[in-house]
This record gives structure tokens, sequence and C-alpha cells, in this order.
């Protein structure tokens, strides 16, 4: 059976980016909510979609063309695009 994900349409990236941090329901001091950080999240992956509002990496891929591990990412939390080299050593890949 053919391979409905050709790797080689895509390219593989990390990208830095900043995510938004939340608290847990309750109550908090006002000064600690003002002082709360974004976190910095490295992320690795298939760049299957760049668009001007945001990217979608996908980090597996199925025969059958499906993925998992997705996440779309708003292009104004990216703070850099590195593309990666992908390395096969098993020959049937």
């Amino acid at each position: 059976m053919p391979k409905k994900f050709d790797h080689t349409k895509y390219r593989l990236v990390k990208i830095m980016w900043k995510d938004a941090q939340d608290f847990d329901n309750g109550w908090h001091d006002l000064k600690k909510i003002q002082a709360a950080p974004t976190e910095p999240v490295q992320s690795i992956g298939w760049l299957v979609t760049d668009k001007d509002d945001r990217v979608v990496l996908a980090a597996d891929f199925c025969s059958d063309g499906t993925s998992g591990r997705a996440i779309a990412i708003p292009k104004t939390w990216c703070l850099k695009i590195t593309d990666l080299q992908e390395v096969v050593n098993d020959k049937s890949a």
C-alpha cells in the first residue's frame, strides 16, 4: 500500500514560541496575576500550514495519511522558526 503522507512536501522545523499562562480557579493576589509570565516552548514537527495568522505542526503521520500530536500556534506567538535537516536511517522510510 503506498504511503499517503509525502514528507518531502513539508518542512521539518523547530518553532520557538511563547505560550499563554492561565491560573487555577479561585482567588489570586492581583500582583501575582499582573506579574504572570508567558511560557517559552519549543515544538518540533512538519510545518503543514504556514499562514499570516498561524502555523500548524504535525509530529506524527500514519501510512493512511492521518496525523497526530498536531498544534496550531498563533503566528504572533512565534519567536523563531528553524528548518531542521531530516536524517533517515531506515531505508524503507
